[in-house]
């Protein structure tokens, strides 16, 4: 075989070899060209030589500036006709130009090289191909850069390789091969690898088609990638590696941007506006126009939140974008206690102002309608928001982050006997405040504790995290700000740490459109059937199954079950009025007082479990069910967990969608049209004019009477330009959500399942009763203590006659 050997001096040289002097531009040979490093013969490119930068560089009319001369190595040519099975090209014709460089690539992938196109000519004067170059993708040579210090830098892959095809048009339009050069100076690729060259390589558009929607419906692409591998028979038949599909996500989502994220997210967010009458939303910019905070929510959000507002979970746990902005839902629970949304908003920095806007904007979005309880995580500056937008509402703390902290606060306390257990109830189970000073103080004083910086901080705040100071407010029953963060889990599996706004948006919606469609499924499953009764027969059972849905039936049927191993004493009362201590034998150390009103059906419960769940406790159902009370009275029936709520919803939100969503679009734009053409045919008229102006002050001002005020923007008054993405952006490695310790995936699997989570809180409460119990005999003798069911701090005494 022929060779090229490139050195650092002059040689003598025989036909078979040229010797090229890197220090000199005198070529021992025939014919030259000097180059970068040393000279070449000019069969190294097929192509005019006209292009000069200086006397010491060539580079061709279609060289690529990314590469470089690298003149220190030996190369060995080798010829295609060498190859067995080898194809002829020359003579060969086909019909186009998509058609000649697919031929070229097809025989490249057989011999083992990577193709490029390389040089056009056209008919003189004209613009009409005449003849087209396709070349070895190693043709030509890197050009150094003028600062090689690079954290980084990419493999010389050019070599000056002369292999090439040529094809010109004939007479008869069509594309004829008429030059094929076949030597290379370079290895060429074992068949068995030529799918790894890049002209082989391409991601059809079924394929990026299927990893969109893959990644769409939350499965990672390396996932979707290695069901493409495994669809197609293995990597050489995908026809891509991982890279290619990466980088082919990467810019077909870029295609759909014009220019800037933010611009198109803001877009979006418009063009449904005028689509939907109700959708709302908001966005803070900063002094250089950069995005700062939005939020929105549809129209079927805010007729959620009318129903539903009672009781909203908001946490920021999760930073789901490449800019590192946080993610911000507003999530309820439905009759079904499913999450539902209120909205969702996205904050570039968790301070005070940041929290007020976003409050601010979510009152106004739904009506200035607070809702009962808020509940949140330990953010300082979330609550001080909290303070002054909700003024009117029950703030409450994420018990569950409490948690967390403790084991960094009190680690000693924890690992001591008995301490645990007493802890969790005072964090989840006591049902009155007199309980829980009761058993505060037991803790305080048997573990030496008084004196503990972080304790005596969590009791100082103790209303907003422990239950039994939040019973008359709904709260769901309600203990941590999982549903909020389960949302941001939902949408986070969907997306990576590089997700551009736009993706969340879309992600967003489609989890949203999935809880939605998960609630309509229950609807469905309500209206058409109804749960099976524990127990045949009871009046009351009956009554809550025809009214409740399904989940709610069961949540009554466990307390009414509950009530059945209950014991009840009478203990006086005046007239209509009967007083009552309800306990169960065995297992509640300290009784609720349960009062009764015979004639009105009116009844209350020191556990005050109405207030905070809406559906009635144990205790009174228990009374109930001795009076023989048949149906639940119409006072203790929320709307909330309904069926009839559900009907009330379903027809509200068919006809909203009936006389607005779909009728918007079309009458704005035959209004547009008729107060274009009155404005239009009334500009040359002063009086026209006036007529119009008046009209149009007139009619706003009753319009304002109906919807609030609107704010008129001219086109001056509008941001020039285009919204710019925020300015910060994710540090690189960080992940996408907290880390999950151990013990918080114990404990995960423990609430998903309801028989375990009951199991847990009667071991604790037992325990915890235990440890005091002889304390207890002490200070009640023969007598027992009691719920007060007047909100005292001490726990009433009663002695036995």
């Amino acid at each position: 075989m022929n060779k090229i050997v490139v050195t650092n001096r002059i040689e003598e040289i025989d036909s078979n070899s040229m010797i090229v002097d890197e220090n000199s531009s005198v070529f021992a040979g025939k014919d030259h060209i000097p180059v970068a490093g040393g000279c070449i013969s000019p069969i190294a490119f097929d192509v005019p030589c006209t292009n000069f930068v200086d006397d010491n560089e060539y580079i061709p009319d279609d060289f690529d500036n990314s590469i470089a001369v690298d003149g220190t190595s030996e190369h060995v040519i080798v010829e295609e006709s060498a190859i067995p099975d080898n194809e002829e090209l020359l003579g060969l014709s086909v019909g186009s130009i998509e058609d000649a460089f697919g031929k070229y690539n097809d025989y490249a992938f057989r011999m083992g090289f990577s193709t490029r196109k390389g040089k056009q000519y056209y008919v003189t004067g004209t613009r009409i191909l005449k003849t087209k170059v396709f070349c070895c993708s190693k043709s030509g040579f890197r050009i150094i850069p003028d600062n090689p210090n690079k954290c980084y830098s990419k493999i010389v892959t050019r070599s000056g390789c002369n292999a090439m095809c040529q094809f010109d048009i004939d007479s008869n339009g069509k594309w004829v091969v008429t030059k094929h050069v076949k030597e290379h100076n370079h290895e060429l690729c074992p068949a068995s690898s030529s799918y790894m060259l890049r002209s082989h390589r391409k991601v059809s558009e079924n394929q990026l088609t299927c990893l969109k929607n893959m990644k769409r419906s939350g499965v990672p692409l390396s996932d979707g990638i290695r069901f493409l591998k495994c669809q197609s028979g293995g990597s050489p038949f995908v026809g891509f590696t991982p890279r290619d599909a990466y980088n082919m996500i990467y810019s077909d989502s870029a295609k759909h941007l014009d220019g800037t994220d933010s611009n198109s997210l803001i877009e979006i967010f418009r063009r449904r506006q005028m689509d939907e009458s109700d959708f709302y939303f908001e966005f803070e910019l900063d002094e250089d126009a950069r995005l700062c905070n939005f939020f929105w929510r549809d129209g079927q959000m805010k007729a959620d939140y009318d129903l539903f507002g009672d009781l909203v979970v908001h946490d920021t746990t999760y930073r789901t974008n490449i800019y590192d902005m946080i993610c911000a839902p507003f999530v309820g629970m439905n009759h079904h206690c499913m999450n539902v949304m209120f909205g969702c908003g996205f904050l570039l920095n968790e301070r005070i102002e940041s929290f007020v806007w976003l409050f601010k904007v979510f009152v106004r979005s739904i009506g200035g309608k607070h809702p009962q309880t808020i509940m949140t995580d330990q953010c300082a500056a979330m609550a001080t928001g909290i303070a002054q937008v909700f003024s009117n509402s029950n703030h409450r703390l994420c018990i569950w982050h409490i948690g967390e902290n403790s084991k960094k606060h009190i680690k000693s306390l924890r690992n001591k006997k008995g301490f645990l257990e007493l802890f969790n109830f005072l964090l989840k189970y006591t049902d009155t405040e007199a309980e829980f000073e009761f058993y505060w103080t037991r803790m305080m004083t048997e573990y030496g504790c008084h004196k503990n910086v972080w304790l005596n901080k969590l009791y100082s705040i103790r209303e907003k995290w422990c239950p039994a100071f939040s019973k008359e407010y709904f709260s769901g029953g309600i203990l941590s700000s999982q549903r909020s963060e389960s949302t941001n889990h939902s949408i986070s599996r969907r997306l990576s740490k590089t997700a551009a706004l736009c993706d969340f948006y879309n992600s967003f919606v489609s989890v949203v459109s999935e809880w939605r469609s998960r609630e309509n499924g229950e609807n469905v499953r309500c209206s058409q059937g109804l749960a099976p009764m524990v127990m045949n027969h009871v009046k009351l059972l009956s009554h809550a199954r025809d009214i409740y849905t399904i989940e709610i039936y069961y949540l009554f049927e466990e307390q009414f079950l509950k009530g059945t191993s209950c014991h009840q004493e009478s203990v006086g009362g005046s007239g209509n009025e009967i007083k009552y201590h309800v306990w169960r034998p065995d297992v509640d150390l300290i009784r609720h007082e349960v009062c009764f009103k015979v004639n009105d059906l009116d009844i209350s419960c020191s556990c005050m479990l109405f207030s905070e769940m809406g559906i009635l406790c144990s205790h009174s159902l228990r009374i109930f069910n001795v009076h023989c009370v048949a149906a639940i009275p119409d006072k203790y029936i929320i709307k909330r967990w309904t069926k009839k709520g559900i009907e009330d919803r379903i027809i509200s939100s068919d006809s909203s969608l009936n006389i607005l969503s779909i009728a918007s679009f079309v009458w704005g734009i035959q209004m547009g049209r008729k107060f274009q053409q009155l404005v239009l045919s009334s500009q040359a008229n002063c009086k026209a004019r006036e007529v119009c102006e008046n009209a149009f002050e007139d009619a706003r001002r009753k319009v304002e009477g109906d919807i609030g005020p609107i704010v008129i923007e001219d086109g001056e008054e509008q941001i020039a330009g285009v919204i710019q993405n925020p300015a910060r952006n994710r540090a690189k490695g960080e992940r996408n959500r907290r880390h999950i310790s151990t013990i918080e995936k114990k404990y995960n699997q423990v609430r998903g399942r309801k028989l375990g989570v009951k199991i847990a809180e009667m071991s604790t409460k037992a325990a915890v009763q235990a440890s005091v119990e002889g304390v207890v005999a002490n200070i009640v003798g023969s007598g027992y203590f009691v719920h007060p069911s007047s909100g005292s701090h001490e726990l009433g005494l009663v002695k036995s006659s």
